[in-house]
C-alpha cells in the first residue's frame, strides 16, 4: 500500500491505494527498455501506400503508421520519415492508395520496404479509379487525397480524405508485433 492524492476531494488529501506486487519489480529493471522496443509492443497492421499517376512516377512504401481518424468526413493519417526522398511527391490534393496487406503478402511488404529501384519489378498491380497503382491480392484498398501535411519531429504526418474504398479478400491480415511479422 502507498499514499496517493485523492482525486475526488480535490483538496490534496491522501488515500491508501494497493500497488500491484509486480510494479516495484518492473520499475527496478536493470536495463531501461528503448522507446522503439516499447513501441514494438503495439500490434499494427501492415499497409503499402502508393502514389503517382504515371508509371515513371509510381512510388510505394511499406508503412505500419496508418490510423483511422474520422468517419465524417472519412479521413485517416499515416507518417513518413522526413528523410524519405519521395515525401515531396505527396502534394496537397494528390491521389494515393492504402493497400491493406494479407498475411500472404509478406514478400511484397519486404520488397516495398527495400531498395527503391527494385520495388515495382515483377510486381502484379492494377490501376484504381484514382489512376494510382494498387495490389489486387490485398485485403482491400482505400483511395484518398492528401488533405494536410504536418511536420512532427523526424516524421511528417499526412492527413488524408478518403474518396473510395474496396474490400477484396477475406484472408488473414499481415500484422507486426515486436519487430516481426505475426499471425492471428
Amino acid at each position: 500500500m502507498v499514499d496517493a492524492p485523492d482525486s475526488k476531494s480535490g483538496e490534496g488529501n491522501l488515500v491508501r491505494v494497493r500497488v500491484s506486487p509486480a510494479l516495484p519489480e518492473l520499475l527496478n529493471m536493470k536495463k531501461k527498455p528503448t522507446l522503439t522496443s516499447v513501441f514494438s509492443l503495439f500490434t499494427t497492421g501492415i499497409t503499402i501506400v502508393t502514389n503517382g499517376t504515371k508509371k515513371p512516377e509510381y512510388f510505394g512504401c511499406t508503412i505500419n503508421s496508418f490510423t483511422s481518424v474520422s468517419l465524417k468526413p472519412a479521413m485517416f493519417l499515416f507518417c513518413l520519415g522526413n528523410d524519405n526522398k519521395h515525401l515531396k511527391t505527396f502534394k496537397l490534393n494528390s491521389p494515393l492508395n492504402i493497400n491493406i496487406l494479407a498475411n500472404s503478402q509478406k514478400s511484397l511488404s519486404n520488397k516495398f520496404a527495400g531498395k527503391l529501384e527494385d520495388r515495382w519489378k515483377g510486381v502484379d498491380y492494377d490501376i484504381s479509379k484514382n489512376k494510382v497503382p494498387f495490389f489486387k491480392n490485398s485485403l482491400g484498398i482505400i483511395e484518398a487525397k492528401v488533405f494536410q501535411k504536418m511536420l512532427a519531429g523526424d516524421h511528417t504526418i499526412l492527413l488524408c480524405k478518403i474518396t473510395n474504398h474496396y474490400n477484396f479478400k477475406s484472408k488473414k491480415p499481415l500484422i507486426y508485433y515486436k519487430s516481426k511479422y505475426q499471425t492471428i
